[in-house]
């Protein structure tokens, strides 16, 4: 996880500086692992990480977000 004061992207899930699919099949085995709570993943910043942060990722890499 990311320490409270540590700066990150906002959809870069695994922090590789790069915001791909990479960070959507992070987010999703955290999700369906129920891992720990990363704040680069919760694209809707709503406090959950869940399906609509997936959503919202997939947009933004497509192009949309």
């Amino acid at each position: 996880g990311y320490p409270e004061d540590s700066e990150f992207e906002l959809g870069d899930f695994n922090a590789d500086g790069s915001i791909n699919v990479l960070d959507v099949v992070a987010l999703v085995e955290n999700i369906l692992s129920a891992g720990e709570y990363n704040p680069a993943g919760d694209i809707e910043e709503d406090g959950v990480l869940n399906i609509l942060n997936i959503v919202a990722l997939v947009n933004i890499i497509l192009g949309g977000g």
